[in-house]
């Protein structure tokens, strides 16, 4: 059984298991919306700004749901009816998360194949050299 810290750490370098654990946030805050719809924007600040300041590598899947996330609160604010409200905040997280990990799938081919720092040949001389005598 994994440890928290091996969790906390999964978390922390893979953009993807940070997506996976931000989606059922999200849709936990969809409940609280109906009530107290200004949760949403605080904590998807929160959560870009630690993306972009405390992650090595910038992750646009992640980014891409934060923003959602983000967005979402004016919306909320505006429907009157809450089981509209449930249905179009699960369509609206429904929607980035897809388009996050389409983004997060697409990163990967995106990268060269072959670091260029890893391209040098090293030319040394051979172990056993065969010398011809006539």
């Amino acid at each position: 059984m994994p440890d928290f810290a091996h969790i906390a750490n999964a978390i922390a370098n893979d953009p993807l298991a940070s997506l996976l654990l931000a989606i059922p946030i999200s849709f936990a805050l969809i409940v609280l919306s109906s009530r107290i719809w200004w949760v949403h924007g605080p904590f998807a600040v929160l959560l870009l700004a630690v993306s972009i300041f405390f992650q090595s590598q910038r992750n646009l899947a992640f980014d891409s749901f934060l923003v959602g996330l983000f967005a979402f609160p004016p919306l909320c604010r505006d429907i009157p009816n809450q089981l509209l409200l449930f249905r179009i905040g699960i369509f609206w997280f429904s929607a980035f998360a897809v388009i996050a990990a389409i983004i997060y799938a697409a990163g990967d081919r995106a990268q060269p194949a072959l670091p260029v720092d890893n391209l040098q040949v090293d030319r040394a001389t051979p172990a056993v050299t065969i010398e011809r005598t006539t």
